[in-house]
């Protein structure tokens, strides 16, 4: 890939390897980063993504929608 990509991650965790991730991060390769989703959730208060001012991390919430949580009630109710 060209230098300087962003990355954006909101799917699963295993789809991008963290420490490679890492690695193009601080050599530049990579110039930034979105995640919501990780290899091991919640992300642990001392991973190193914690400490780069250029990755940006939120919480993965898409299932926690008002929406989302009627949904699961309806299938589970015609279940």
């Amino acid at each position: 890939m060209k230098p300087g990509v962003v990355i954006v991650n909101c799917a699963r965790g295993e789809i991008i390897s963290e420490p490679d991730l890492l690695q193009a991060l601080e050599v530049g390769k990579v110039a930034g980063a979105a995640l919501d989703v990780f290899v091991t959730e919640p992300l642990a208060a001392d991973h190193k993504f914690r400490t780069l001012p250029s990755v940006i991390l939120t919480p993965h919430l898409g299932a926690s929608t008002e929406e989302a949580q009627e949904k699961c009630g309806i299938e589970v109710a015609e279940v």
